[in-house]
């Protein structure tokens, strides 16, 4: 039996989902901030629980595209496999700190506004690296 496509038709239809819910999830967290409302935040917490479990299966297409093209010796220079990698595992690091220090985030203002810094800084890497996926891609 074969299939009427492959893994890699899959990828660029995988990589929709972290972006949007990664995107959505730091949208809701800044409403969260603006408002002071909690249903808010939590929205953001399960948009962004949601981002890092369907990143996996992403990254996962992305590997077995690339190794279809190309060599393992090649991922050190591939920027747009290594910088989503890197955004992944900072989104990642993100939501364990979300996590675990749930009530220092939510009664320290600092801590909050460093939080929700370094939570824009990761979701621009991850436009960042869906344009050079665009780029590798040649669909721009």
């Amino acid at each position: 039996m074969t299939f009427p496509w492959s893994i890699y038709d899959l990828h660029p239809m995988l990589v929709h989902f972290p972006i949007a819910l990664f995107s959505v999830g730091l949208l809701w967290d800044i409403l969260s901030e603006i408002f002071k409302k909690e249903e808010l935040e939590s929205a953001g917490f399960w948009a962004m629980a949601m981002g890092v479990f369907s990143s996996i299966f992403t990254l996962c297409s992305g590997v077995i595209t690339f190794l279809e093209m190309a060599s393992i010796t090649d991922l050190l220079t591939f920027k747009h496999g290594l910088t989503e990698l890197l955004t992944i595992v900072l989104l990642a690091v993100l939501f364990w700190v979300r996590v675990e220090f749930q009530l220092e985030l939510r009664f320290s203002k600092m801590k909050r506004t460093l939080y929700l810094c370094l939570h824009i800084l990761a979701v621009g890497l991850l436009f960042f690296g869906a344009h050079l996926g665009v780029k590798t891609a040649g669909r721009i």
